[in-house]
């Protein structure tokens, strides 16, 4: 999907609406925003995270500080839901093992 196919998705053709859905379109742009605001120049695919998301899971579960050891990967998950998901499975799986 091209990017100015998203924002006619996400803010409609120009056209006025109802104020209930004129207030849908507003929480949709600040989401939008939020995204927008929290990328950087360096981010990583999801299959980036999934091999090493295991390495990721047993360091948090040692007490390391992984935001500082692997701040890319703590950025990922921090915004993509998938992988944060898969993410606590790891976790869960690693507290009842330990």
């Amino acid at each position: 999907m091209k990017f100015k196919q998203v924002i006619r998705r996400l803010f409609g053709s120009g056209q006025q609406k109802p104020a209930s859905l004129q207030a849908g379109k507003s929480e949709k742009m600040q989401k939008m925003l939020k995204m927008l605001s929290n990328t950087r120049d360096v981010e990583l695919s999801c299959d980036d995270v999934f091999a090493v998301l295991d390495q990721f899971t047993e360091l948090a579960a040692q007490g390391e500080d992984v935001a500082k050891l692997m701040p890319l990967i703590k950025q990922h998950l921090d915004m993509c839901p998938d992988c944060r998901d898969e993410y606590k499975v790891l976790e869960n799986i690693v507290r009842n093992v330990v």
